[in-house]
């Protein structure tokens, strides 16, 4: 049974869906044959961000009214290992009943299934997925954000869903001008355990457009940091100013 994540934040525009994507690829660089799931109806953006746009035909909705689960699964451009089940283009298609099945079944049949929620705390389909699933929660370095990521964990808790923090779009600058005082106090604001920091980085900016992540570049070098920890790996957090 492969492990299974739900990448959530509170308000849109932190950048969730490109944690999501650059988590996948640092997966698949430690040989973990990966799926992205796409859950947001009407509004889908991982097929642009990994070139799947022009090839894909079918969608989640098309496995959840029955048809074959490979017939809607299309490999990424640029990443060996790594597949995506796009969202339905319109509002509506995802049934509860039917979505739970097909969460078991991607579990079963990749070492990592990675579920794109939509942002907003609208939980209902949280409780679809098998019970260790663990909730990863974006926000970013802003107060307004860290504080709709409290709002979040609090509602996670109250449904029994465990989750963690990641802070996207770090700058240092945001603690050298007093923002916040370090990385800790972002924590103890949003009441979750982190479990690693990207930095800003125009590279994640044009995903959509270059379709992959440089190897050795700090962005993929935070993903794998967090990719390792979620296998296990005890990894430390460098200091901010090298993030």
């Amino acid at each position: 049974m492969g492990q299974v994540y739900a990448v959530t934040s509170g308000k849109g525009g932190v950048g969730k869906s490109t944690v999501a994507v650059g988590l996948a690829f640092a997966f698949t660089k430690l040989n973990k044959r990966t799926l992205l799931v796409d859950m947001d109806e009407g509004l889908r953006c991982l097929d642009l961000m990994l070139g799947a746009d022009k090839s894909a035909v079918f969608d989640l909705s098309d496995i959840l009214m029955g048809r074959d689960m490979s017939d809607a699964v299309y490999e990424a451009e640029n990443a060996d290992g790594l597949y995506l089940v796009p969202a339905p283009s319109d509002i509506g298609k995802i049934d509860a009943f039917s979505f739970s099945a097909f969460a078991r079944q991607a579990a079963e049949e990749y070492d990592t299934v990675i579920f794109d929620f939509p942002a907003g705390i609208d939980f209902t389909l949280y409780h679809c997925l098998p019970e260790d699933s663990l909730f990863l929660t974006v926000a970013v370095p802003d107060p307004v954000s860290v504080r709709d990521a409290a709002a979040v964990s609090r509602k996670l808790s109250d449904i029994s869903c465990n989750s963690r923090l990641i802070i996207n779009n770090f700058t240092y600058s945001l603690i050298k001008h007093g923002i916040f005082q370090n990385i800790d106090s972002m924590i103890d604001s949003a009441g979750l355990q982190l479990l690693g920091v990207v930095p800003h980085s125009e590279e994640l900016m044009l995903l959509s457009v270059r379709h992959n992540i440089k190897p050795n570049g700090k962005p993929m070098a935070a993903f794998l940091r967090i990719a390792k920890r979620l296998c296990g790996e005890h990894i430390l957090l460098p200091k901010p100013k090298k993030i």
